[in-house]
């Protein structure tokens, strides 16, 4: 979500006349599947992405990021736009990154949602207007229904409209992005799982106290060393960016009527599992800070561990809805008789959904999924 700003192109043309058959769409999809097939990091892969597409569709800035499955907040440090977080966690305004994730949809741009008319968006026209935006688009990298990370991408106002044959592109695409960010995130998990212990959330969770301008005012000696990790290194320092997200999405949420939320929009939970350069995954969570500063947040910081994990590891697998009821009884250590009196089925029929759990994880017994799983939501692998 940074500015726009035009970008140095490559020799080659770029043209808006193109289809899904044309020859440069043919040869992205291809090469874009073949990357997703075996993905390097999701950085390196978002950035590969975006310099092949640039040679196809026309774009003066923009941004792609990987994002949380569940919260739809960013897993890694960008340098996004205040203003234009503000708008995606405050404003009721068309193409909502979380609107577009709710109605299962990949891509939508301003032009399409509103014809001849951005100004009607808030966003456009309290930002991109006044910085010489045109048209924006939104796109959500999707796989197994969850969506994996996002991009928006714009155009200056001296360009037309992204076309609805661009959006078709990008559409195709971004579900190959959608499984390539999926699997680079369980390829790490997996390499993770083994670290994982109940002790070192007890010996290593930090808190941070940050004021309205997301400044940060104190942190417990943990909490100082996650801030580092996350590249804030004094206590006057602004947080990143990504951090003011989820510490916007707090705020948010404390505003909302205690009667349930407003036009029927349910705000998700101001949380993510950020990646730091060491490929660890870090749990920030945020909270407005209540009969102190106005507007102040506290923020916990801990290594990302099974039950700060469930949400994610659910997501990462593909399990449905009774799928993780009935493994999440399963981790708790209950018996196959316990599981089907719980859950009200028989128990061939729960010995069927086990089978199918540990196709899904990739393990053969219980104690194997345990030590994957850990030991439900509420508890960390052992």
């Amino acid at each position: 979500m940074s500015q726009p700003t035009r970008a140095s192109y490559c020799a080659e043309v770029v043209t808006s006349q193109i289809s899904l058959h044309d020859h440069r769409v043919v040869a992205l999809r291809e090469t874009v599947a073949e990357l997703a097939a075996r993905p390097p990091a999701a950085r390196e892969f978002l950035d590969e992405v975006e310099r092949r597409l640039r040679k196809v569709v026309q774009f003066d800035g923009g941004d792609w990021w990987t994002s949380d499955p569940e919260t739809l907040l960013p897993m890694e440090l960008r340098p996004f736009e205040y203003p234009a977080l503000q708008y995606e966690v405050a404003a009721n305004d068309v193409n909502r990154l979380d609107e577009l994730d709710r109605q299962s949809r990949n891509v939508s741009t301003l032009g399409l949602a509103l014809p001849g008319q951005h100004a009607r968006s808030a966003q456009f026209d309290g930002h991109y207007r006044v910085a010489g935006g045109g048209d924006q688009m939104r796109v959500l990298a999707r796989n197994g229904g969850r969506t994996w990370g996002a991009a928006c991408l714009y155009r200056g106002e001296d360009l037309p409209d992204f076309t609805r044959d661009e959006v078709a592109v990008i559409s195709a695409i971004s579900r190959d992005v959608g499984l390539a960010l999926r699997t680079d995130l369980l390829r790490t998990v997996v390499r993770n799982s083994g670290e994982w212990s109940a002790a070192s959330v007890d010996e290593r969770s930090g808190t941070v106290v940050a004021d309205r301008d997301d400044r940060v005012l104190g942190f417990t000696p943990d909490g100082g060393h996650w801030l580092e990790r996350l590249g804030v290194h004094t206590s006057d320092e602004e947080l990143p960016a990504s951090l003011r997200w989820i510490t916007l999405q707090a705020r948010a949420q404390d505003r909302q009527p205690a009667s349930g939320p407003a036009g029927g929009r349910t705000l998700r939970p101001a949380r993510s599992r950020i990646r730091v350069a060491s490929g660890e995954l870090v749990t920030v969570r945020a909270e407005v800070l209540r009969g102190s500063v106005d507007g102040a947040v506290v923020l916990g910081l801990e290594p990302a561990t099974g039950a700060s994990m469930w949400p994610l590891l659910v997501a990462l697998y593909g399990l449905t809805e009774r799928e993780t009821q009935l493994t999440s009884m399963l981790v708790e250590g209950r018996s196959i008789k316990e599981i089907a009196t719980g859950l009200h089925l028989s128990i061939h029929t729960v010995r069927d959904h086990v089978k199918a759990v540990y196709a899904k994880v990739g393990i053969s017994s219980r104690p194997e999924l345990t030590a994957r799983l850990g030991g439900g939501p509420g508890v960390a692998p052992s």
